[in-house]
């Protein structure tokens, strides 16, 4: 699944609409520790979590998360954001809390899987 395909199936916004979302993605991780994200986030994850300072960035760039969801309608600040665009890290923000969000990824991911498009 792409990001775009996942914006398109999910209510997410868009916080960074300049970048790219043709990145493929084939898992999802959902943690709010930073140390559990390091330690598992690979470039071929989405990963989900309610931080918002700073700190996601260095994660996600270190680790190349396709892209990272904000649940909760948790928005970050502007600097945040615009730190996200210079980093070329896709940031989406969810209406619905952490384990919905995980919820709807994973049942689109297994649909996906049992080609059920």
């Amino acid at each position: 699944m792409t990001i775009q395909q996942l914006i398109k199936q999910m209510p997410l916004q868009v916080l960074t609409p300049e970048l790219e979302t043709n990145a493929s993605f084939h898992d999802v991780y959902t943690s709010d520790l930073l140390s559990a994200a390091l330690a598992k986030v690979t470039e071929d994850h989405v990963w989900i979590t309610v931080q918002v300072h700073q700190n996601i960035l260095g994660v996600a760039s270190i680790k190349q998360a396709a892209a990272v969801i904000l649940s909760e309608n948790l928005m970050p600040d502007q600097d945040l954001i615009k730190k996200a665009q210079e980093k070329n890290i896709v940031i989406l923000l969810s209406p619905y809390t952490s384990y919905e969000t995980s919820g709807m990824l994973y049942n689109m991911l297994k649909e996906e899987k049992n080609g059920n498009k």
